[in-house]
Order: C-alpha cells, then structure tokens, then sequence
C-alpha cells in the first residue's frame, strides 16, 4: 500500500502527510453513534484519505467514500503447525473401535461354539475329574485367542470344522492386517490437523482467539443474531476473544500462536506475511493455514464523502490493478510465502522409539500381571479354604 500511494501521488502530483489514528484502529461504529479510528478521522474531515485498504461493507460506505476495489481477500485461521510427537496408544489406532469390538465378539462367539461341541470329561492331574463348565469355556477362550496370535490348537469338533476354518481366516487377514499397520504407524507418523474450520476453533474452549481490532469482522460480530458468527462472538463472553491493534499483531503470531494456546484469525495475507517472515528468519514452517475461507471482503482505499480526489484515484488504481503491478509489489513482500503450504502433514521416524511413545503398551502388560497375581491368589484362597 506504501508502493500504490508513492505512484498515486507521482501520477496525479499531490504530496501528502501519514498519520496514524490514536487509536490504531480500522474503523467501527462506536456507542455514541460516531466511528473510531481511521474511519472516524476521515468522516471528522481530519485526513483527506486513508490507505488501509479496507474492506467495502453498507454501514461504512455511508459515512466514506471507497475508490475501486484493489484485491478481494478472505478471512484464514492461522494457528501451530502440529508437532509429531509420540502416541503412546498408538498401537490401538491400526483398527477403529468397530473392529475391536467385533474381534472381541468373534473370540467369544467361537469359544462358546468350542465349548459346546467339547462337554466331554476332561483329565486333570492325577485324578480322573470333570473340568467344571468355566473352567472349560475359560480354556476354549484361551484357545481361540492363542489362535488369533498364531499359536498352534487341536480341535476334534468335526460337526464345527467349517466354523473354525473361517475363524482361521478371519484370523490369518486380521493379524497380518494389524501387524502391516502397526509397522507403519510406528514408522511414519500422521500429524494431526485440528483447526482446519471455523466451527471447530470454536468449540475448543481451550483455544483463544486473536482479532484485529475495529475491523468489518468486528462490527458484524458486535451486531449478528445467529449463526457461526453469533458463536463467534459468543467467544468475547467467554474470555477467549482478544482485540489487538495491527501493529500487535505479528508479535502475538510469534509468541502466543507459536506457544498452541491462540489462533490468529485475520486476512489470507496477513497470514501469508507471518508465513513468509517465519521462515526467512528461521527456516522451518511452525505455522499452519486452515483450509476454510471465510467472510470474503472486496478491499478498497477512503476518502471523505464527495471527494474529487477519489474518482482519479480510482482511475489510477484500476490501471495499476489491471497491469497487476499491485500483486507484483504484494508478491515482493511475501518471498517465502508458499514456503510451508505443501509442508507434509506425515513424519518419517528415524529415532529408536523411547519409553515415551511405548508405555501405553506396558500399562497393558503390568494391567495382566495385576490381573494374573488377583486370580492366582484368588484361587490359592479357594483351595486353602476347600483343604480345610
């Protein structure tokens, strides 16, 4: 915008003054029925023109006046890029909770179809007893388990072979299936992507929000009655809304969204320009661009109401527009700014896996020590009692 007021003051010969608004606000209606910042100073007849640009809505081209459109620009949501850390119950996520329950379904069906075709007297020990009917259902459970992690069983049902050759199917494609998934999870992580659309920073209470003050967005929100951008200003109830000046806000983007703890919701360009800055310092993309456009805003310069100046201007800028010589200064601004919108969202691990991303699995295994110690217990209890 510097660049478009240098060739518009070379090209209709005025010079010109910059000053900021005290405020360092856009512009808004405020409660006593005047506007604030830049808005209100040129509405007050204290700046011939503001650069902005700013976005063309109802209630501020009745108090302004608005040259030709520049550029039309949507509303992003920047956040951290995800980091792919260690899932410690990873070794869950080959399967949805769906196949789990099925698997678990099918052990137990085919154990009572075991148990059922086996009822014959069983020896144990020395003596000649029958296994009571747990205790013989518990062994055909145990079978079909030892069956689904490859372990060898005899099984002299002949009426039920055709059962528990399809078990031995079913078996065979789910263990190789888990055992091909797991190798790849544990290979190559997923980053999880969580804020890719408006609604979902919105139900995250634990997200705060960062706004550019006094802007079109802000006014529509102080005034909506429903709907995704009612919630969104439900967010200012709920302490998570923040209003910063524009000069505040690359430093919010590099300290507050850079920590995980706030998304910036501004322009498509001002979250480029954090892209393209970040990664010429330091040369890693830390930050992420959800994919949703919203609230798209056609962006134009101001001038007081019945100004001649504008018409010119506005002649000037769609000559400048039409050339594309706005987008090659705005292209000079941004270098890296496509640096990071490819960046994959999957990660190949390299690193020996710590105790960090492997204890869900132990937990696992101290839970069937516990269990195992319980009943064995449990059953040297009952065999003391029984003795006495």
């Amino acid at each position: 915008m510097a660049n478009l007021l240098h060739a518009l003051s070379k090209a209709l010969n005025f010079r010109y003054t910059l000053v900021r608004p005290p405020d360092g606000a856009w512009g808004i209606p405020t409660e006593g029925g005047d506007w604030n910042g830049m808005i209100g100073m040129v509405k007050r007849n204290e700046a011939d023109l503001a650069l902005g640009p700013f976005g063309l809505t109802y209630s501020r081209s009745r108090v302004v006046d608005f040259s030709s459109p520049i550029l039309i620009d949507y509303y992003r949501i920047l956040v951290r890029r995800p980091r792919s850390e260690p899932d410690p119950l990873g070794f869950l996520r080959p399967f949805r909770w769906e196949v789990w329950v099925a698997l678990v379904a099918g052990v137990g069906v085919l154990a009572v179809v075991l148990y059922l075709a086996t009822l014959v007297p069983v020896q144990r020990g020395r003596g000649k007893e029958l296994m009571g009917p747990l205790d013989q259902f518990l062994a055909q459970l145990w079978v079909v388990y030892g069956s689904l992690i490859s372990q060898p069983f005899t099984f002299g049902g002949q009426a039920w072979r055709v059962a528990v050759a399809a078990w031995l199917v079913v078996a065979l494609v789910v263990a190789r299936s888990y055992s091909s998934a797991l190798t790849s999870l544990l290979a190559v992580r997923n980053v999880p992507v969580r804020y890719n659309f408006l609604r979902q920073v919105i139900e995250d209470r634990q997200l705060h929000l960062v706004f550019e003050k006094a802007t079109a967005l802000v006014e529509h929100m102080s005034k909506v009655k429903s709907g995704v951008y009612r919630d969104l200003a439900d967010t200012i109830g709920e302490g998570r809304a923040h209003f910063l000046a524009s000069s505040a806000l690359y430093d919010a983007a590099y300290s507050q969204v850079r920590a995980g703890s706030h998304a910036l919701l501004v322009e498509d360009t001002t979250c480029r320009k954090v892209y393209s800055d970040d990664f010429t310092r330091h040369g890693r993309c830390d930050f992420y661009i959800g994919k949703e456009q919203y609230w798209p805003l056609i962006f134009c310069m101001i001038g007081r109401k019945g100004s001649p100046l504008l018409a010119a201007i506005s002649q000037r800028i769609e000559q400048m527009v039409a050339q594309d010589l706005y987008f090659k200064w705005l292209g000079d601004e941004l270098p890296n700014a496509t640096a990071c919108l490819g960046a994959s969202t999957r990660v190949t691990v390299t690193e020996p896996y710590s105790i960090t991303g492997l204890w869900g699995v132990f937990i696992l295994f101290a839970g069937g020590m516990l269990a195992a110690v319980t009943a064995l217990l449990c059953e040297h209890g009952a065999a003391v009692a029984t003795s006495l």
